[in-house]
């Protein structure tokens, strides 16, 4: 019987669960979970699936990937590793553009624009 592992994971941290278990060699099933994202109604949201036989086996690396998950990752700079960068207020037309989608940052310490 399949229980859930974890629940409520981005696609890139069902993914990143999946290898680690993947390596301690536990069969694990991904899928969606959680309210229908429009217009095609899968859930916006993914859980891991394990057999009731491995629960043991994996309760420590997915106590450990959850105190990993839940932890605050100070942004850094990735030139200088200097950290907490500066909001960049407002950029050019052509960055907004490039970087579509995303926070753009400058770094106080070496004056590098970078985003996150």
């Amino acid at each position: 019987m399949l229980i859930p592992a974890a629940q409520y994971l981005t696609y890139a941290e069902a993914v990143q669960l999946y290898n680690e278990l993947l390596a301690a060699e536990i069969n694990s099933l991904v899928k969606t979970c959680g309210p229908p994202s429009f217009p095609f109604g899968d859930g916006i949201w993914y859980q891991l699936l394990i057999e009731e036989a491995d629960a043991d086996a994996a309760r420590e690396l997915v106590v450990h990937f959850e105190a990993q998950r839940t932890s605050l990752t100070v942004l850094r700079c990735p030139r200088c590793g200097a950290p907490d960068p500066q909001l960049l207020a407002r950029p050019g037309f052509w960055r907004r553009l490039y970087y579509a989608g995303t926070t753009l940052y400058r770094c106080a310490g070496c004056g590098r624009n970078f985003s996150a």
